[in-house]
């Protein structure tokens, strides 16, 4: 821990400068949390030590199950945050993790969100009658604003375990193979919500896929080929690069005052194999989810109990009551 100390330390004396810029800013801030939570060894101060090393900003310990088969893996992160006017928000995350078997993933990512000043608008609750002539205010109702959002990444992944069974449903365990993958994405993907009453967003996607499978002769289950071959397992003996596009459309609407929520999603993706169409092939997706909210927020019956309290308290206090 004093060894973590004194790093944290020194990379963050490295990177003021007179003229400290935000990021230099970051660090240092950084610096003083982990003295402030780390400095003073005793177990009381693990959990808050623990807790700043592995979430802190703009560097922390990533942890994270890679693969099932793959174990858990255990690296480094690097999150920061940019706003350069009130239009666009920027953020990047660059990560890198790696398991006990050898296996890692590593990634760069970078978000923009596109946040434009609309005009503040006010409205006026409107009111009804009901059936028994009472009048009923109706309440205005409160949504999150959507913004388009855009991502950006590069990510590569080496898993040294994976298993197959065979084609379709005559798969068998007694068919159990091992083998090995590597894939690069690059790419990105874009989400433009259109304001309509059904919180309509449109989804789009392009990404570069680059796939390399390798046997694996290290686990009691055979190599993958040894048992098959390119006909029983395509794209056992070549792995082209496949450009991957899609287009999706994502509807949320609420009903019953926000109660029932839907989250209802198709996608529609295209994988074409420049250097030979034989491995192009097309995939659609419909998602649907349904969220049902038993009941929207406590403080409005926090608000009511302490409400009712006070007037409890008030009339027995009218009454020279002694509590």
């Amino acid at each position: 821990m004093r060894y973590v100390l004194l790093i944290s330390v020194v990379l963050t004396t490295s990177l003021v400068t007179a003229q400290e810029s935000y990021l230099h800013a970051q660090f240092r801030r950084e610096g003083e949390r982990v003295t402030d939570a780390c400095g003073t060894f005793g177990f009381k101060s693990i959990p808050g030590c623990a807790y700043t090393l592995f979430t802190d900003h703009p560097l922390h310990i990533a942890v994270g199950n890679i693969a099932p088969q793959n174990g858990f893996g255990v690296g480094g992160a690097f999150v920061t945050n940019y706003t350069p006017n009130n239009n666009w928000r920027l953020s990047w995350d660059v990560d890198a993790v790696g398991s006990t078997n050898a296996s890692w993933r590593a990634g760069a990512y970078m978000k923009i969100i596109h946040t434009p000043i609309k005009n503040i608008k006010v409205i006026t609750p409107t009111t009804g009658a009901t059936s028994d002539n009472r009048t009923k205010t109706k309440k205005p109702t409160v949504a999150v604003r959507p913004y388009t959002v855009f991502n950006l990444y590069a990510q590569s992944i080496s898993l040294n375990k994976l298993f197959f069974f065979g084609l379709g449903p005559s798969s068998s365990e007694a068919a159990r193979s091992v083998f090995g993958m590597s894939q690069t994405i690059v790419g990105g993907t874009a989400i433009k919500p259109l304001g309509t009453k059904l919180n309509l967003s449109l989804l789009g996607e392009i990404n570069g896929r680059f796939v390399s499978i390798r046997g694996n002769h290290n686990e009691s289950s055979p190599s993958i080929e040894q048992l098959f071959t390119e006909a029983s397992a395509p794209g056992l003996r070549t792995q082209p690069g496949v450009v991957q596009l899609g287009e999706g459309v994502r509807i949320k609407p609420a009903f019953f005052d926000n109660r029932l929520e839907l989250n209802y999603l198709g996608t529609f993706q295209q994988y074409f194999a420049p250097s030979n169409s034989h491995y192009s092939f097309m995939r659609w997706t419909v998602d649907l989810g349904h969220n049902f909210l038993l009941y929207q927020q406590t403080r409005p019956v926090l608000a009511r109990t302490r409400t009712v309290l006070t007037s409890v308290l008030r009339a027995l206090a009218r009454k020279n009551v002694l509590l």
